[in-house]
């Protein structure tokens, strides 16, 4: 299994910190979801998706990168998550 962050409007994968791939394969192997969710949140990418990616493709798990993060708090406390896309 291989652990990816992928954009989910261009369906590609990150391959570096700054080049994305459509290939899975070159992708970047974060090894752990919990490795992944961290850098989506550190790069303010949490509108992206950690992806457990399989041999068999049609095991392969989605998630949002904000429902795995650990939870932000505004100045009031209020808990909040930013997003980058229109709903």
């Amino acid at each position: 299994m291989k652990v990816l962050i992928q954009n989910p409007l261009t369906l590609s994968y990150l391959e570096t910190k700054d080049k994305w791939t459509a290939d899975a394969d070159a992708a970047w192997n974060f090894k752990e979801s919990r490795t992944a969710v961290q850098f989506c949140a550190e790069h303010d990418m949490l509108d992206y998706e950690v992806v457990l990616k399989f041999p068999d493709e049609r095991y392969d798990v989605h998630m949002p990168a904000w429902a795995a993060s650990p939870q932000r708090f505004g100045a009031e406390g209020r808990t909040y998550v930013t997003s980058h896309f229109a709903a």
